[in-house]
């Protein structure tokens, strides 16, 4: 039986439609499976070639990273990321040297470690270093005031030798001449004065 565009529509047409179905589903599912099985091959080859190459090379990078390091934690890190890389390749069984592949990668992921660490030094150092001139500023400030307030404290003949020889750079015989004592009075002044400030600023 017809219709308008010419299709025949009958019991054999239907069992035909039927059984082209049934081929194609059986194609697709025939397809499938064999694609899978590869897929599981292919799969099996990597997992057996980089078990392989584990075993081979686990204790040598380890040892290389370790030398690098100077420190067992890091090189463990640090050769876990590349055997991670080689694992996420497609196809590393085809690699032309897998072993130079894996210590190169280890390489370069060693320098950037160093780097990045190396970096974050710098940054502590330099967010430490304002807070440490400021302490240390103020510090001095803290002990030239101390030694000033001292200097008062002192007799006046011990006060005039330490501030010529200190602030005008004044030579022993020049004091003593100054002052109208000798020399060693003058030394003996200076002493005088210096553990006079000492004890002031251990308090």
């Amino acid at each position: 039986m017809g219709n308008a565009y010419g299709f025949t529509f009958g019991p054999h047409s239907t069992a035909t439609t039927l059984h082209a179905r049934r081929c194609s589903f059986f194609q697709f599912h025939y397809i499938h499976l064999t694609t899978m099985r590869r897929m599981g091959a292919m799969a099996q080859v990597k997992s057996e070639f980089i078990a392989d190459l584990f075993e081979q090379q686990a204790v040598p990078l380890l040892k290389y990273l370790t030398a690098r390091f100077k420190n067992v934690d890091e090189a463990k890190e640090v050769a876990q990321e590349a055997w991670l890389r080689v694992f996420r390749l497609d196809h590393p069984e085809e690699l032309e040297n897998a072993k130079a592949f894996l210590f190169q990668t280890a390489s370069n992921l060693s320098i950037d470690r160093i780097r990045r660490v190396s970096l974050e030094r710098n940054h502590e150092v330099m967010a430490e270093e304002p807070v440490q001139s400021v302490e240390a500023t103020v510090a001095a400030q803290e002990t030239l005031r101390t030694i000033e307030l001292s200097l008062f404290e002192l007799p006046t003949k011990c006060r005039q030798a330490f501030v010529m020889h200190r602030q005008k750079n004044m030579s022993y015989p020049m004091i003593a001449e100054q002052l109208g004592v000798s020399t060693s009075m003058v030394e003996k002044y200076i002493i005088q004065a210096l553990k006079h400030f000492r004890n002031k600023l251990e308090q």
